[in-house]
């Protein structure tokens, strides 16, 4: 009797054991790491770097530790404000983009007085012209976090050029791949449940143009392949970075992560993109709501630790779909020129026509 009843009480420990696992996972909830967890997160040094030994634990959130509290007294939130030259000055210094969101000669209209009283000017591209010049620079851009920095930029894309995007999907010369899966590295473990699309370099000569504008990017070649992604009911990417591990197979890191919302998603029916330790103007986790032709970028790997080869604290994830299907167009930008693979025979150069047609329609 005595044996039955611990055989029992084994079994139901092991049942909750099991059930608490779903439970922390669904919906990137908080993390809840036992002590040991935080004391191991505290040796390794936590914060933007990663414990050198990852523990063996089965569980998204044992490979990401919560931050040390000198590291959270790095974060500064947004209040939602316009651009200022403290963005653009973080922007250059912090990040290497020292002509994002350019104005140029053609495009400005302001005096010289205006541009000196002016503290939220667009920089003047220094550079020699490129046919990304016939896009005036975008307005209305906000920034969602000021470090590390989270920018909005609404009316990225048009209706329309939502739409089209949806409809590559199925386009012949896009590569379909679903995997539960990403990232190689043990310490970059995380579970997609979407379905991504690759397109050829070629046909997404808006998002090319649009991408590299903002950027104040003379070229394309350090992009990496365009991709449409596709959450649906319940789908989701729990917590990630998407900065490139130091086991990963690598020529150089992701030092920019672009997405664009391809459908609106309202708060009922999931899916924000959700980062777990920054907060918004409210005090709350920053939480991104899906809406239709708004871009979301912020930079995975520089402002971190020297040394290190992301910034933790960019840690976010794609929360659960509750209801329809979300979408969006998906961008990564590299420190040098990328090698695309696919789809096969996918190459930069061959977007150029395209991309010079898009830019005659703003001249």
């Amino acid at each position: 009797m005595t044996m039955m009843i611990l055989t029992n009480n084994k079994c139901l420990l092991l049942l909750l054991a099991f059930v608490s696992e779903i439970a922390d996972g669904f919906l990137c909830r908080d993390p809840k790491p036992t002590s040991a967890l935080h004391a191991k997160g505290r040796q390794g040094g936590g914060g933007f770097g990663m414990p050198k030994k990852a523990p063996k634990i089965e569980d998204d959130y044992a490979i990401f530790p919560s931050l040390d509290p000198n590291i959270l007294s790095t974060l500064i939130p947004s209040d939602r404000t316009t651009f200022s030259s403290e963005i653009y000055q973080r922007l250059d210094q912090i990040y290497g983009f020292p002509d994002f969101n350019y104005d140029t000669p053609a495009s400005s209209t302001t005096s010289l007085l205006q541009n000196l009283l002016t503290l939220s000017e667009s920089p003047t591209l220094d550079s020699s012209s490129t046919m990304f010049d016939s896009l005036p620079p975008f307005s209305n851009l906000q920034v969602l976090h000021v470090d590390p920095l989270v920018i909005s930029v609404p009316n990225f894309f048009t209706a329309d050029e939502c739409q089209r995007y949806l409809a590559l999907s199925t386009h012949t010369n896009s590569l379909e791949s679903r995997s539960p899966t990403v990232g190689k590295d043990a310490a970059a473990k995380a579970q997609r449940t979407s379905t991504t699309w690759y397109h050829p370099f070629a046909s997404v000569p808006e998002l090319m143009v649009k991408a590299s504008r903002l950027l104040g990017l003379d070229s394309i070649d350090c992009w990496e392949e365009p991709q449409t992604v596709r959450y649906r009911r319940k789908e989701k990417f729990t917590w990630h970075l998407d900065a490139l591990g130091p086991t990963e197979k690598q020529d150089s890191q992701r030092i920019a992560t672009l997405l664009v919302y391809l459908t609106d998603m309202s708060v009922e029916d999931g899916g924000a993109t959700l980062f777990r330790d920054l907060q918004d103007e409210h005090g709350q986790r920053l939480a991104v709501r899906p809406t239709q032709g708004t871009a979301l970028l912020f930079f995975p790997a520089a402002g971190g630790l020297p040394e290190t080869p992301y910034d933790i604290r960019t840690l976010h994830c794609g929360q659960q779909v509750v209801s329809g299907d979300k979408w969006i167009a998906q961008l990564w930008l590299r420190e040098r020129p990328y090698v695309p693979t696919a789809p096969p025979g996918n190459r930069h150069v061959q977007a150029m026509t395209a991309m010079a047609e898009y830019c005659r329609l703003f001249s």
